[in-house]
């Protein structure tokens, strides 16, 4: 069965973000995941497609925060792409509340290169 966002807004998200302006929240702290037959989740991978500022860009979560709920966390990059991925078996709230510690960053202090940068984030159940 189809794993579930709740509602559009949770799986169209726009964030913006401000050259020195620091972290920018990823993930809505208000996201809704739910899926008929299972209360658990099992599995998240959380990508950043291609940034455009190489190494000065990329993602960051609460490790110890999913630790602490049994999940555990790898984060890597390859060609160009950042991608966070979360296993473990926990409920979807659970899910939710590490998801939700998901930020994005750019290091690159003079001029970042402009343009959208992309997340897409799939989270399944435990069946």
């Amino acid at each position: 069965d189809p794993d579930v966002f709740a509602s559009e807004e949770d799986r169209l998200h726009e964030v913006g973000f401000t050259e020195e302006g620091g972290f920018v929240m990823v993930m809505p702290d208000v996201m809704t995941l739910g899926d008929v037959d299972s209360l658990h989740a099992g599995r998240a991978v959380v990508t950043l497609n291609y940034t455009l500022d190489g190494e000065k860009e990329g993602l960051s979560i609460d490790q110890e925060m999913a630790s602490g709920f049994g999940i555990s966390t790898t984060i890597t990059r390859s060609g160009g792409w950042v991608t966070i991925t979360l296993s473990g078996f926990a409920t979807f709230e659970q899910y939710k509340k590490v998801l939700s510690t998901i930020y994005y960053y750019n290091n690159k202090t003079v001029e970042p290169q402009p343009g959208p940068r992309t997340v897409v984030a799939i989270v399944t159940d435990d069946g």
